[in-house]
């Protein structure tokens, strides 16, 4: 008999090890089904030993051992994946179970595939060779054909790794000339048969290969990868939503110091936490470092000036801004409108009370949002952060009045206004009612790329489909798309104008009811550089990170019951003066709190305060550097 410890592969589980006997022995390292509780879950092998060997700890142990039963398939894990969640485990405030179910695909978790195991662990531990790539999507791409190909010339193959789906095959058509037999492409929600033959070329390694994948495959390992390429670095896709919230370009980076990697992030704009380190010499410069970036094509300012009233709205597109559409439609050319809220409005409030409607779960405001089901308008309350989608209110819950008025302006409200003033126009909205599949949304783009002299209005989501240029590009209400809840406001607003400006042959439009400051006079020039030197000016005074590292914690639940929490919390780390406030996205029913630890960036990862965090109750939701802190 043999005494059989396990990590359970859970993304919920705060358990470190289960302890269970068993007739068979089975490796270190091996993945093998075990109860819990009521379930069966898949967990990894971390120590094994002979009854006999564990006698007196067997007796001294106030609960009883349960039996394994005779693991029919046991299939080991790779040395490299089990030394990189080990790394991670000293930054990220999870256990080692967790943060490996977060890095395996759900196949592999599953049983359903494997990952070769025969490799051994390097074990370098140095600085990886991290290098920066700023340019655009064009000329990134001739930097990496060129890339890959001294990577196969000295037989050594690339991962290749894109935020989206949608990403994985713009990037393929991109890579694919002369080396199409050597692609290997991963995404979620493969077919079963599509994805064995997937995996069953990524285990051949007679050749090198180009393996292109998203976050979800970041992790498949060949003994044979020299590069690690991470393509539009600055995007969230990269950052996990769901616990340990883990952001897989650091995972890269960890394995590639483990493995000896090379590692390359570029985008048009990088983080400024990247161009810090990059300034700092801590990253390396990939090609050459632009002070600008020049685009072919002008940008505009539209200042409005109309002020709205009782009877008279404000216009959502002004005269210019209007004029500017119907010449380039009488061009027969294509135009794309970015919208920054979606729905018909981003609230709702009563005019009586100001009670505003609320999403229970999260606390966020709803969005009023119209589906269209066999012809008829249904209008719902929708949850951006939980998802909670319920039937739009008549009336107000507090007070029963029936004037329930709509705050700002959404994506919905645009496109009725935008097909009032172009009836004759041909005018498609992309946005999460329209294109809630990906097979809805590659035809709604084949809609508008076919057409000659079409207008495409969507939000953020509609970016990554825009595969060809258009000749217009617009922002009907640009305080809108500034307005971002994120302490990364600046950088994500500039990150948009220039993604714009590089899909726009022509022209780059946007209409303002605010001065124009010096962030816009930057979009203008394409003044990279001076953008970064006053944000890293700025993050600096505030004490904002790459300068230091944010610990977000969040708490939520009845004012009552968290008040033990909070002083659990207060108390376990004290040494790091958390600073407690409230969530403006709390309510009388559901309280949330949120505690913030700013850690100097010399002193992080600290293991003592990472300790801390792991003991603390899994009601507590924390994030390392999350996008937004309020």
């Amino acid at each position: 008999m043999h005494v059989i410890e396990v990590m359970p592969l859970s993304r919920s589980t705060t358990l470190a090890s289960l302890t269970y006997y068993s007739s068979q022995p089975y490796d270190i390292g091996s993945i093998i089904t075990v109860p819990v509780r009521s379930k069966e879950v898949r967990a990894l092998v971390v120590g094994t030993q002979p009854v006999s060997a564990a006698k007196t700890a067997v007796r001294a142990a106030t609960f009883s051992l349960k039996k394994l039963a005779v693991q029919r398939e046991v299939r080991p894990l790779p040395p490299l994946l089990i030394e990189t969640a080990k790394q991670l485990s000293k930054t990220v405030p999870a256990s080692l179970g967790s943060i490996l179910y977060a890095l395996l695909p759900e196949e592999v978790r599953n049983g359903s595939e494997a990952l070769e195991s025969n490799f051994p662990c390097i074990g370098v531990y140095e600085t990886p060779a991290v290098s920066i790539l700023e340019a655009t999507e064009v000329e990134r791409m001739r930097v990496y054909r060129s890339r890959i190909r001294e990577a196969f010339a000295h037989r050594g193959s690339v991962l290749f790794l894109v935020p989206t789906s949608v990403d994985v095959a713009r990037a393929e058509e991109a890579l694919a000339q002369g080396i199409e037999n050597r692609i290997i492409t991963f995404m979620p929600k493969m077919a079963t048969k599509k994805r064995q033959r997937t995996y069953e070329a990524f285990h051949d390694l007679s050749h090198a290969k180009l393996i292109i994948a998203t976050p979800a495959h970041c992790f498949l390992d060949r003994h044979d990868i020299t590069h690690i390429i991470i393509d539009q670095s600055r995007s969230q896709f990269y950052q996990a939503r769901t616990r340990p919230y883990l952001n897989y370009r650091e995972v890269m980076k960890t394995v590639a110091k483990i493995s000896g990697r090379q590692v390359i992030m570029g985008d048009l704009l990088p983080s400024s936490e990247d161009e810090h380190w990059r300034r700092e010499d801590i990253y390396q410069t990939e090609h050459e470092h632009p002070k600008r970036i020049a685009f072919s094509n002008t940008f505009s300012i539209i200042k409005q000036t109309d002020k709205p009233k009782p009877d008279i709205p404000f216009e959502l597109y002004g005269q210019k801004f209007l004029n500017a559409i119907e010449e380039t439609l009488k061009e027969r050319k294509n135009i794309f409108l970015y919208s920054a809220r979606r729905g018909i409005a981003p609230i709702v409030a009563c005019v009586d009370c100001g009670h505003i409607f609320r999403c229970p779960d999260s606390g966020t405001p709803y969005s009023l949002v119209r589906t269209q089901k066999d012809g008829v308008e249904q209008r719902w309350f929708l949850a951006s952060t939980s998802g909670k989608r319920v039937k739009a209110a008549d009336v107000c819950p507090d007070c029963g009045s029936w004037r329930l008025k709509e705050r700002g302006v959404g994506i919905q409200h645009q496109y009725d206004e935008l097909t009032k003033l172009l009836p004759k126009a041909t005018v498609i909205l992309f946005d999460h009612t329209t294109a809630s599949t990906k097979q809805k949304a590659q035809r709604l783009i084949a809609e508008f790329y076919d057409a000659k002299g079409a207008v495409l209005l969507g939000t953020s989501m509609t970016l990554p489909y825009l595969e060809r240029p258009v000749a217009l590009c617009g922002v009907p209400s640009l305080d809108a798309a500034r307005s971002i809840p994120t302490w990364r406001a600046e950088e994500e607003f500039f990150a948009l104008m220039l993604r714009l400006r590089e899909l726009s042959t022509e022209r780059v439009i946007v209409q303002t009811r605010s001065e124009p400051d010096d962030v816009l006079g930057y979009v203008k020039a394409g003044r990279v550089e001076q953008f970064y030197n006053d944000e890293l000016e700025l993050r600096k005074v505030l004490n904002y990170p790459p300068f230091c590292v944010f610990i977000h914690l969040t708490i939520a639940g009845k004012a009552d019951s968290l008040t033990e929490l909070e002083h659990t919390i207060q108390t376990t780390l004290a040494a790091w003066k958390p600073r407690f406030y409230t969530s403006p996205q709390s309510t009388k029913d559901k309280l949330m709190r949120h505690a913030l630890i700013r850690v100097a960036a010399t002193d992080y990862p600290d293991d003592v305060l990472t300790t801390a965090l792991t003991s603390l109750s899994p009601a507590v939701r924390i994030e390392i550097n999350p996008q937004k802190i309020v």
